[in-house]
């Protein structure tokens, strides 16, 4: 468990599956991360447009009933915001060439939570946002 007193990065987890939001969202903040949930496109759009303080964005691809995929967003997002790091997350597909921002991470579902936290730890190193 991250220290109470110390500050707890912030980010945006972007999922439409209800129980595997609960469950990432508890994994992010028992590993001391300030969590954002979104479900749509529009929400986490809307999240990562009010809160300059995320530092990162957790999407799963396959978001159903969007217009976009995760791949489609993490674009998006690297595009607009090229500061906060980003993770992509998915038990269906893997990434082929192009399809991700640079300095993306991705990772395999189903996966623990010790292994969502290390991925997400080692996007943010990378981009030199670890605080976690």
């Amino acid at each position: 468990m991250a220290d109470a007193l110390a500050p707890q990065p912030a980010v945006l987890l972007v999922e439409d599956n209800p129980v595997q939001l609960l469950a990432a969202a508890a994994s992010l903040r028992e590993a001391g991360y300030d969590v954002a949930e979104a479900s749509t496109v529009e929400a986490a759009q809307n999240h990562l447009a009010a809160r300059p303080d995320l530092v990162a964005m957790v999407a799963d691809v396959d978001l159903a009933g969007e217009p976009l995929t995760g791949f489609t967003l993490a674009k998006a997002v690297a595009a607009r915001w090229p500061e906060r790091a980003i993770l992509i997350m998915s038990g269906m597909v893997w990434p082929t060439e192009g399809e991700m921002p640079m300095g993306a991470g991705f990772l395999r579902k189903p996966f623990t939570p010790e292994a969502l936290a290390t991925a997400l730890r080692a996007v943010l190193t990378a981009r030199g946002l670890d605080g976690a």
